[in-house]
């Protein structure tokens, strides 16, 4: 496979993962009701607490909803510090398609594996958090998206880290 086409296709993957989580950061950053809302609802059990069986046995987990604000802050640095490093991952591989370089395509490579690690691990967090406020039991559409991600981020990661063996360097 040609140098150029391999780097590529991972070029847009990473910059597509980019495009969404900037996108999604500075949604947190300009329309911050609405995440504080579920972040809160989550933080606080308040769903949870209204079902007199389901998860009562959960509740004393609960933390102020005030918290949000501030959780949801730190969650936003968050994203800004992984989509930089999802860029410099793309912006990377963008190099390595100019350099047509088997050494360019290595150093991308792992740049792109610690991104995706870190994009991982964010949304790990999130379905563990919310596995701990026990939001699977009211907001499982929020719970697939988390899990979605997580599925998303392990096939980039496998597909980065697919054999480049085969790629050349001829035109």
């Amino acid at each position: 496979m040609n140098i150029r086409l391999y780097a590529f296709s991972r070029f847009a993957l990473l910059f597509g993962l980019a495009t969404w989580l900037t996108i999604a950061a500075i949604n947190n950053l300009t329309d911050p009701q609405t995440n504080r809302l579920f972040l809160g609802q989550t933080l606080s059990m308040e769903m949870v607490k209204a079902e007199p069986v389901l998860g009562s046995g959960l509740t004393w987990r609960a933390w102020p909803a005030l918290w949000s604000k501030y959780i949801l802050y730190g969650i936003v640095i968050m994203q800004f510090f992984i989509a930089s490093l999802l860029w410099y991952a793309a912006g990377s591989y963008a190099c390595s398609m100019a350099q047509k370089s088997i050494h360019a395509l290595d150093k991308a490579r792992d740049r792109a594996v610690l991104a995706l690690t870190c994009f991982l691990m964010l949304w790990l967090f999130f379905a563990c958090g919310g596995l701990w406020f026990g939001y699977w039991l009211k907001q499982g559409v929020i719970q697939s998206v988390h899990m979605t991600l997580i599925l998303i981020t392990l096939a980039s990661l496998l597909y980065v880290q697919s054999d480049s063996t085969r790629v050349t360097t001829a035109p």
